[in-house]
C-alpha cells in the first residue's frame, strides 16, 4: 500500500504545481477560467461512455450473457460443484467452481456475519462493536452501480448449504496489490492509475470503509483496479474517513453521488444495510460533498472534477 499511496502522491505533487502556475496566469492575463483545466492532462482527455463488462469462463472463455443482471442470476442459480476454502484474510472465503448450461464460472463465498465488541486493526486503532458482514458486499456492489462504478465485481446474496451469504464472480488474471508491490509492477498508464486509487478513497470515505487493505485490491492483467471484500464496510458511524486523500473527483460518480437520497438507496441496498446505516450513509455522503464541494470553491471545477482516462475504465 505504501508504494501506491507513494506512487499517486508524486503525480499530485507535479499536477499541484502545474495548476498553481496556470492560475498566475489567469490571474495576470484576466483570462476567463476555462470549464475544464486545459493545462492539465487527466482533464483534457474527452469522456469516453463506460463499456460493458466481460465476464470469462474457467477457461477464460467470455460467458454468454448480455448483461451483469444476467450474471447474477447465473451466480444465484448455478450449481456448485467444486469448493476449496482460501487461506486469505480472517474471514474464511471459499472460492466455489459454478457449473449451469455447460458454463462453468469461479467465484468467492463469503458467509461471515458477526460483531465484534472490539477490533484493534492493522494500523492499531481501535474499533468498536465492528459488525462484519457478507450482506455488505451485494450492498456495496448495489450502491457502485448507483455511483456510476465499474470497479465492484458483481455479488449476489446466496444460502449454500447451511450457511447465508455472498456470492461473487471471480476476477481472474488478477494479482493482490501486495503481490503486485511485491512483483515490482508498475502502471503503464499513471493517469488511469491515480484516477482509479482517487475513486477508490471516494468510496472508502463514503461507505465507511477502514479495512482497504492490499490484500483486497485487486489489478488484472490491463491494470484495472478492483475493490473487493467489503465485510467490514458501512461501520457503525458517520465520519467519513480518507477525504484527505481525495483531490479530485470522477465527474459522473461526483454527479450520482449528490444524487443519492433514502428513497434510492432504500431501493438499491435496504435489503442489506438498516435503516441506522442507510443514515449514517446519507450523513457521510454530505460529509464527503462539503469536502469536494470546498476543493471545487477552492481551486476551480476545472482542476477537481475529471473525466475518465481511456484504460482508467
Amino acid at each position: 500500500m505504501e508504494t501506491l499511496h507513494k506512487m499517486f502522491a508524486d503525480t499530485v505533487a507535479n499536477l499541484a504545481f502545474v495548476g498553481f502556475l496556470v492560475f498566475v496566469m489567469l490571474v495576470l492575463t484576466g483570462a476567463p477560467e476555462p470549464a475544464f483545466a486545459a493545462q492539465d492532462p487527466i482533464l483534457t482527455i474527452p469522456r469516453t461512455p463506460l463499456p460493458q463488462r466481460t465476464w470469462v469462463d474457467v477457461d477464460g472463455v467470455p460467458l454468454p450473457f448480455y448483461n451483469e443482471d444476467q450474471v447474477m442470476e447465473f451466480l444465484r442459480t448455478a450449481e456448485i460443484v467444486e469448493r476449496k476454502s482460501l487461506a486469505v484474510g480472517v474471514t474464511d472465503p471459499i472460492k466455489m467452481k459454478l457449473r449451469k448450461d455447460g458454463i462453468e464460472v469461479h467465484a468467492i463465498f463469503r458467509y461471515v456475519d458477526t460483531v465484534y465488541p472490539s477490533v484493534r486493526m492493522d494500523d492499531g486503532r481501535l474499533r468498536v462493536n465492528l459488525k462484519d458482514s457478507c450482506h455488505f458486499e451485494p450492498a456495496a456492489y448495489e450502491l457502485s452501480k448507483l455511483l456510476r462504478m465499474d470497479s465492484v465485481p458483481p455479488v449476489v446474496g446466496r444460502r449454500i448449504g447451511n450457511e447465508m451469504g455472498s456470492l461473487q464472480i471471480w476476477v481472474y488474471n488478477a494479482v493482490m496489490e501486495d503481490e503486485r508491490v511485491e512483483q515490482g509492477m508498475s502502471a503503464p498508464n499513471r493517469i488511469a492509475w491515480n484516477q482509479q486509487v482517487q475513486l477508490m478513497y471516494m468510496f472508502d470515505a463514503l461507505i465507511g470503509n477502514d479495512d482497504r487493505t492490499a490484500q483486497n485490491i485487486l489489478i488484472d492483467k490491463n491494470f484495472k483496479v478492483w475493490l473487493i471484500d467489503h465485510t467490514r464496510a458501512f461501520y457503525g458511524r458517520a465520519e467519513a474517513l480518507s477525504l484527505d486523500k481525495v483531490i479530485y473527483v470522477e465527474r459522473g460518480f461526483w454527479e450520482a453521488l449528490q444524487e443519492l437520497d433514502t428513497e434510492s438507496l432504500n431501493e438499491a441496498v435496504g435489503e442489506f444495510l438498516t435503516d441506522t446505516e442507510i443514515k449514517q450513509l446519507l450523513e457521510r455522503r454530505d460529509r464527503v460533498v462539503a469536502h469536494v464541494s470546498e476543493l471545487i470553491e477552492t481551486r476551480g471545477e476545472g482542476a477537481v472534477l475529471y473525466e475518465w482516462a481511456p484504460s482508467g475504465r
